[in-house]
C-alpha cells in the first residue's frame, strides 16, 4: 500500500497578539502587552515540520517558535530588572488539526516553553485554539 503522507517544513511563521496575554509574576497579574510570534532561527535547521495525511484529512505539525513582548519587556527594563527576564521565550508548539476542504487546516495545540528566568521553575504553558 502507497503511504498517503506527506512531510513538510515549515519556512514561516509570523503572528502576532496585539492584545497581549495575561501573566502571573510575582504574585501579580500583568498584560504582556502585544505579542509576537515568529519562527525561532536557533532551533535546529529542519525541526519545525509536520506531516499531512490526506486518506485520514489530519494534519500535524512541530513549530520551533520565539515569543517577543516588547511592551513588557520594555517596562521590565525601566525598572532596572535582569536582562535575561526581557528576552524572548522560545518554545515549542505542536498542533495538530483537520485538513480542510480548500487544503487549509483548522491546526490547534499546546506549546511547552524552553526554560526562561522570567518563568522560573514553573510550570507555564500556552496552547493554540482552531482557527484558519
Amino acid at each position: 500500500m502507497k503511504d498517503d503522507r506527506i512531510a513538510f517544513r515549515v519556512t514561516e511563521l509570523d503572528a502576532a497578539a496585539p492584545q497581549g496575554v495575561l501573566i502571573q509574576w510575582q504574585g501579580r497579574e500583568l498584560n504582556s502587552g502585544r505579542l509576537r510570534i515568529e519562527l525561532d532561527e536557533e532551533a535546529p535547521a529542519g525541526s519545525s515540520c509536520g506531516t499531512l495525511d490526506y486518506l485520514a484529512r489530519r494534519a500535524e505539525a512541530a513549530f520551533h517558535i520565539k515569543l517577543s513582548f516588547p511592551e513588557l519587556a520594555g517596562m521590565l527594563e525601566e525598572l532596572g530588572v535582569d536582562r535575561a527576564l526581557t528576552r524572548p521565550v522560545r518554545a515549542v508548539l505542536r498542533s495538530e488539526g483537520a485538513i480542510l476542504e480548500d487544503h487549509g487546516f483548522a491546526l490547534s495545540g499546546r506549546s511547552e516553553p524552553l526554560r526562561h528566568e522570567l518563568l522560573g521553575g514553573s510550570s507555564a504553558a500556552a496552547a493554540v485554539l482552531p482557527g484558519h
